[in-house]
C-alpha cells in the first residue's frame, strides 16, 4: 500500500457515547446497529462510503475491493477481507449489490453466499445543524461454524473499529478539500469536491 504524501490526516473526533455498536443474535442471525456523528458535511461522508475501490486504504482488514459494475446509483463490488479474533481467523468473500439512494441511504446485499447465507444492510446519512449523523445496520447469517459469543464480540469490535476508521477518513477528506489538495489518480489521496457537488 502506497503511503500518503501529504501532512498527517486530521485526527477524528473522540467517540461519542452513542457510537458503541449493538449486536444481537436470534436463531443464528446476527444484527448489528451503530450510530455516530461527524462534524463534516454529509456529502463527504457519502463520498467516503462510496469510494469502493479505495476502501482497503482506510480499512486495512479489507484486502481487496473491486468494482465489477457501476451505473448511476448502483454498483457491484467484490471484496475479500480477513476476520481475526483471538485464535479465530476466517477469510471473508463478498459480492455486494449496492444501491445508492437519493435520500443518502446506501443499501447493500451479498449475492454470492460464499461466506454468509445472508448478508445485507444499509448506511443512512443525515445532516442537521452543522453535523452529520451516520447509522450502520447489518443483518448477517454466517455459513461457517463459529461460537456465538465469539462472533458477537468480533462483530462488535470490528464495527467499532470501522467507525473510527471512517471518522478519520472523513475528517482527512474534509481537511484536504479545505486545503485545496489535488486528487492523485492512484488513490493515495482522494479529492472529492467534484463528487460532493454531484450528491
Amino acid at each position: 500500500m502506497l503511503a500518503l504524501v501529504t501532512p498527517a490526516p486530521a485526527r477524528a473526533a473522540a467517540p461519542d457515547p452513542g457510537s458503541q455498536p449493538l449486536v444481537r443474535e436470534d436463531g443464528g442471525v446476527y444484527r448489528v446497529v451503530a450510530e455516530f456523528t461527524v462534524a463534516q458535511p454529509a456529502a463527504i461522508a457519502v463520498a467516503a462510503l462510496t469510494d469502493y475501490e479505495n476502501i482497503p486504504r482506510f480499512m486495512p482488514a479489507v484486502r481487496s475491493s473491486t468494482v465489477r459494475e457501476r451505473t448511476p446509483g448502483y454498483a457491484v463490488v467484490e471484496q475479500e477481507a480477513i476476520a481475526r479474533f483471538m485464535m479465530f481467523s476466517k477469510q471473508i468473500h463478498l459480492v455486494l449489490e449496492i444501491h445508492e439512494q437519493p435520500d443518502r441511504a446506501i443499501r447493500f446485499r451479498d449475492r454470492c453466499g460464499r461466506s454468509f447465507g445472508r448478508y445485507e444492510g444499509a448506511w443512512t446519512i443525515r445532516e442537521s445543524a452543522g453535523t452529520t449523523a451516520i447509522r450502520y445496520e447489518l443483518t448477517a447469517k454466517p455459513s461457517f461454524e463459529v461460537p456465538e459469543f465469539l462472533l458477537k464480540r468480533l462483530l462488535k469490535r470490528d464495527a467499532a473499529l470501522m467507525i473510527e476508521q471512517l471518522r478519520t477518513e472523513i475528517a482527512s477528506r474534509a481537511a484536504l478539500r479545505q486545503a485545496g489538495r489535488p486528487f492523485l489518480p492512484d488513490g493515495r489521496l482522494t479529492w472529492l469536491a467534484s463528487r460532493s457537488g454531484q450528491r
